[in-house]
């Protein structure tokens, strides 16, 4: 899959180089008029010097890119230790409605079965789904967790060898607004559980050196969303526990065949944050916006972080630009969503 996509990026800039430097009696096959020939020489040319020089530094980016998050290995899997979806295990909290179930139905259509951890009873497209299994389970609860995460493994026969830690909850409050309960629920179910459920499940995906942790964050880790300020924090919060996680994995576990993905949507069309963003006017994302690339991270069994669209990626560095135009952008957001 990596020498694929490699092969995919590198071919445009391969013939880009090639009309660049191919001999002058070979391009003059092609250009058979004296103003053909001028216009390539004197204008064409100058401008395939500066596209293949993008192009290569395009590609060797997302090739370093992908060699990062993959603790500098090019296979996606150490010896040994490829994946036979019908015999993994799968976990999903918040698995019953939005993305959550649409990456349960992902899953299981490749025969992977999936525990799935949530709150609310299960859709009738869940319960009908004989590779899923569902548990009720609050995961800002360790003790809860514990005794379903045991649950798990004796229903499913085995130890999960994926995590997509997918649920999450929103409250749109001022900071004086917000409750004490509100708060607690948001920290404990977006940032705390992160925890809990990792406590449950890495251990095992350390001993055998196969796993993959995938943590469903949000934009908002890059920039505030007033007045969800309290969702802004834990998703901040978020793709800093996946940093960490993903060292910890490298340096302290020595796991290396264990991967780690964080994905950072833009606002998607689910009920979590449907009233916010009719307020805002802001365009969303679809389910499958967001479930699709998710799914396809966890098939090709490499780990990564995704921006999603791809044409967000911008808003990663806000923090990184000058003050004057960070505030300014923090500004025009506050103007559109606060009353």
């Amino acid at each position: 899959m990596a020498i694929t996509g490699i092969v995919k990026n590198v071919a445009p800039v391969a013939v880009l180089a090639a009309l660049l430097y191919a001999p002058q009696e070979v391009l003059e096959r092609f250009l058979r008029t004296d103003s053909a020939k001028a216009t390539f020489f004197r204008v064409a040319r100058p401008i395939l010097k500066v596209l293949v020089g993008l192009g290569i530094t395009r590609t060797l980016n997302r090739a370093l890119n992908s060699l990062a998050t993959n603790n500098w290995r090019i296979s996606s899997s150490p010896p040994n230790k490829t994946w036979d979806w019908p015999n993994e295990i799968a976990v999903v909290t918040g698995g019953c409605g939005g993305i959550g179930l649409a990456l349960v139905q992902g899953l299981t259509a490749k025969g992977i079965r999936v525990a799935v951890l949530d709150i609310v009873d299960p859709p009738p497209a869940l319960e009908s789904n004989s590779h899923a299994v569902y548990f009720k389970c609050d995961i800002t609860s360790l003790q809860e967790l514990e005794r379903t995460a045991e649950a798990v493994r004796k229903s499913l026969g085995g130890d999960p060898s994926i995590l997509v830690n997918n649920a999450g909850i929103v409250r749109i409050n001022s900071i004086l607004d917000i409750s004490e309960d509100d708060l607690r629920q948001v920290l404990g179910v977006n940032l705390m559980a992160l925890w809990f459920t990792t406590k449950q499940f890495l251990p095992a995906m350390i001993n055998s050196n196969k796993g993959h942790i995938i943590t469903v964050a949000s934009l908002a880790s890059f920039i505030v969303l007033p007045p969800c300020i309290v969702y802004s924090a834990t998703k901040a919060g978020a793709l800093d526990f996946h940093e960490g996680l993903t060292s910890e994995i490298k340096h302290l576990h020595k796991a290396h065949g264990v991967k780690t993905t964080i994905v950072h949507p833009n606002f998607v069309r689910t009920p979590l944050i449907q009233r916010y963003l009719e307020r805002i006017g802001e365009n969303m994302l679809t389910i499958g916006d967001v479930s699709g690339p998710i799914l396809a991270q966890i098939f090709s069994g490499r780990g990564g972080q995704l921006v999603l669209p791809p044409s967000s990626g911008f808003i990663t560095g806000l923090r990184g630009w000058p003050n004057w135009i960070q505030e300014s952008v923090r500004d025009a957001l506050a103007k559109k969503s606060l009353p």
